[in-house]
């Protein structure tokens, strides 16, 4: 099993706000969501029964705020934004030029024409071989600023904080701030491998023949997601209160991707997993407050 290491030089950010596994932090709305909801009188369900967006959302780490981080408009622009210093997490605002005026297609309805960035106090190593999604934290909805995403080799770039920084564009015209705890990035590390693609054309009694029996209806052949649910013994009412959803689920035919990231039995190689008092080896809650502008 790989090892992803989260090194800092800061003893309160190990203890208080280390990187915390996605799917211990999922957004309130998709807590709150029901499974299934009532549309002209027939059941149908919600994004919360997809699997697909289940597996993302629930996928890797995520970087949160370590303290309150004020970002402030420029006096006299409407474009340039800065984090305020304090204690070396200020970091300067990346013109419209550097982005190679991407944004102005946009329009003034679009984001601001600028970027600002953060030295976040984690640096992230993996195996050789393996790199990382830095990613905007998944149907987290920040009303305030979106972050940057790309692929960071983190088996190589990855002395001391080379690969802390956060880069993030402002989505308003005014200062705000971002509040401690809030998710800044999700970190998800993947092997990099050389694939290759093939095209086929297959014929329509190909496309008969090949229908899943879990995931596919048609006719009377195959029952619908639904009713395999409820042939697997899983009534009506109890869908509705352990949101269970999908034969898919029941059968073994999809399995979570969430459960490929743990925390809970780390390898003793691993130096940044030291459990104690003063450092719980899950961080299960967090402050997580709402972004106010200021």
């Amino acid at each position: 099993m790989p090892t992803i290491e989260f090194t800092t030089f800061n003893t309160t950010t190990l203890e208080d706000f280390r990187p915390v596994l996605a799917k211990k932090l999922t957004p309130e709305w998709w807590k709150k969501t029901k499974v299934n909801v009532d549309v002209r009188g027939h059941k149908v369900q919600t994004i919360r029964s997809c699997p697909a967006m289940d597996d993302w959302l629930k996928s890797g780490w995520l970087l949160t705020a370590n303290r309150d981080i004020h970002v402030d408009l420029e006096n006299g622009s409407d474009t340039t934004f800065k984090t305020r210093a304090h204690n070396g997490y200020g970091s300067p605002s990346h013109p419209n030029v550097q982005t190679a005026n991407a944004f102005e297609y946009l329009g003034d309805s679009g984001p601001v024409k600028d970027a600002f960035k953060m030295k976040n106090p984690w640096n992230i190593i993996t195996p050789k071989g393996y790199s990382c999604f830095y990613l905007d934290p998944f149907l987290f909805q920040n009303e305030y600023f979106a972050t940057w995403q790309g692929i960071i080799d983190t088996d190589n770039f990855n002395k001391n904080i080379d690969n802390a920084q956060i880069i993030f564009y402002p989505k308003v015209t005014h200062s705000f701030t971002i509040t401690k705890g809030t998710p800044l990035c999700q970190v998800i590390p993947f092997k990099r491998e050389t694939w290759n693609a093939s095209y086929i054309v297959q014929d329509s009694q190909t496309f008969t023949e090949n229908r899943s029996k879990v995931t596919s209806h048609h006719d009377n052949e195959f029952p619908t997601m639904d009713e395999m649910a409820r042939h697997k013994g899983l009534s009506e009412e109890e869908r509705k209160v352990t949101g269970k959803m999908g034969a898919y689920r029941k059968e073994g035919y999809w399995q979570e991707k969430g459960k490929n990231f743990k925390q809970d039995n780390p390898p003793p190689e691993c130096p940044m997993h030291v459990v104690s008092e003063d450092t719980p080896e899950i961080q299960l809650e967090l402050p997580i407050g709402d972004n106010n502008g200021s």
